[in-house]
């Protein structure tokens, strides 16, 4: 099987979130699938398979589970597809099914590399924290509820993977996971995983439920950020909003997101530049 290792949010190689994209050749359980993920120990791991009347089926995987969505997978993928099978055009729209939602995308060849837009829909707004609970939540992040920003609420937004969006005045460095059920504290309030922020420089961090792998750059997260900015008055529909990430694990990372206003209602849009570093073949 064929694959490729490119670096997602970064222009250039050796930087922003790393990615494994695997062209599986024949089919495969999941099992497998999750091995290979945790053999290639990027955060996660996305299969593309061949195109079904024009879209193509993708599959993601942490080294823990699969997801149904995730944001630097998705625009790493697209930018793969754009190399490998629109290599005459300088851009080209991409449709990609996970999970059975289909997901558009534009990637553009920039140089020696690619900017790909995701689309990723509606936002919904699941939940806002109640002040009650800004201790336990504090608590299980080596935090103290003087650290949360008292101007910004604590909410649960999705794009396709509900996040607890966390703002935080001082200390995001300090944050980690310190429980080993960090997921089922994070299931009573209708979240998936946590994304923290700092709302004066945008710098954010998020780990796995385990609080092992702190991630680098999360466009999953990213989208429900920007949508609940715009919500909350903090920015505009139309801004472009620059989000950074991976301060803390020496990747630095920037991801750009805004909110478009039609007639639909709101979509939220993520933009990346993705990067090649390497090309290979499993053996499996």
């Amino acid at each position: 099987m064929k694959y490729f290792h490119v670096d997602v949010f970064s222009e250039k190689s050796l930087s922003g979130n790393g990615l494994t994209v695997v062209f599986p050749d024949k089919k495969i359980d999941h099992q497998t699938l999750l091995s290979i993920t945790q053999e290639c120990k990027q955060f996660e791991t996305i299969f593309i398979y061949p195109s079904v009347e024009e879209q193509y089926p993708v599959r993601i995987f942490t080294v823990e589970e699969e997801l149904n969505f995730a944001g630097h997978p998705i625009l790493g993928a697209g930018a793969v597809i754009h190399k490998n099978f629109y290599a005459n055009k300088n851009s080209v729209n991409i449709d990609i099914t996970a999970a059975g939602r289909v997901i558009h995308l534009t990637s553009e060849r920039r140089d020696d590399a690619f900017q790909v837009v995701m689309d990723q829909g509606e936002p919904q707004f699941i939940k806002t924290v109640s002040y009650e609970k800004y201790q336990v939540i504090a608590a299980v992040l080596n935090l103290d509820i003087q650290d949360f920003h008292e101007e910004y609420p604590i909410e649960i937004v999705s794009t396709g993977l509900p996040y607890m969006l966390i703002p935080l005045k001082k200390n995001l460095g300090k944050a980690k996971i310190v429980i080993p059920n960090f997921d089922e504290v994070l299931a009573q309030f209708g979240a998936k995983f946590v994304y923290l922020f700092d709302p004066k420089s945008l710098e954010c961090r998020t780990w796995d439920n385990e609080g092992n792998v702190e991630d680098v750059a999360t466009g999953s997260a990213a989208g429900p950020l920007c949508a609940y900015l715009v919500k909350n008055g903090f920015k505009q529909s139309g801004e472009v909003i620059n989000i950074y990430q991976g301060k803390y694990v020496n990747r630095p990372s920037r991801i750009q997101g805004w909110v478009s206003e039609g007639k639909i209602g709101k979509k939220v849009f993520i933009r990346g530049e993705v990067a090649f570093f390497g090309v290979g073949e499993l053996f499996i």
